[in-house]
């Protein structure tokens, strides 16, 4: 649950629920956030401002995520490097004076509407397959041995499961972030890996064949 005022952090990182992102803390400001928060509930707000938007013009309305904090590792001189998982999603109201160095602001939470599972199953079946062929595909390039990444039970997570995976711009991220139809993100999710797939496929079965190339399998030559 949201309580607010929450610190801020305006970042130009889009963080999706579920994600996990490691972030290096360096600013004077944002040490003092992290050590504040990581004593108490663990939790502040990530927020991506507009492009060559000043973080203090913050619109209102503009949607962030929480992260939550699950590593902390201080270095010497101070700095920190933390590792965060995205939780639920607020939109931005305005900034409000905590007595802090870093900013504070009331949010207000941001919901998905309110979809049917059965509307959302054959989309995330959808999803689940081309993701994980994807996966796979990409994994076979990369000669990775360790198992698929797992994906998540739930539709509406999934769809920001799998977009983070994905190699795109923080203003399709962005819009991901915003949309609050879990159908339309699962379709906009799909439509994004189908782009690519044919290649990564075809770039898997092509590293698959160079490595049996010149090699001979058979009984040796007399």
């Amino acid at each position: 649950m949201i309580t607010t005022p929450i610190p801020i952090f305006p970042l130009s990182l889009v963080l999706l629920p579920g994600a996990d992102v490691p972030l290096h803390i360096f600013e004077l400001r944002y040490r003092a956030m992290i050590r504040d928060v990581n004593g108490t509930s663990r939790r502040f707000g990530l927020i991506a401002p507009p492009a060559s938007t000043a973080e203090a013009d913050l619109p209102p309305g503009r949607v962030g995520c929480i992260a939550h904090i699950t590593g902390v590792e201080a270095m010497d001189d101070g700095r920190l490097n933390i590792t965060v998982e995205g939780a639920e999603r607020f939109r931005f109201d305005t900034y409000v004076d905590g007595g802090t160095p870093y900013r504070m602001a009331h949010v207000v939470p941001y919901d998905d509407l309110t979809t049917a599972d059965d509307v959302l199953a054959a989309a995330e079946a959808r999803v689940r397959d081309v993701a994980t062929r994807a996966m796979r595909a990409s994994m076979t390039v990369h000669d990775a041995k360790a198992d698929l990444p797992e994906l998540d039970a739930d539709p509406r997570t999934l769809s920001f499961q799998v977009a983070q995976m994905l190699r795109v711009s923080n203003e399709v991220l962005y819009d991901l972030l915003a949309d609050r139809n879990p159908l339309s993100r699962l379709e906009r999710v799909e439509a994004m890996i189908r782009e690519g797939l044919g290649s990564i496929e075809g770039a898997a079965e092509l590293h698959v064949r160079a490595k049996t190339n010149g090699h001979h399998h058979g009984p040796p030559p007399d």
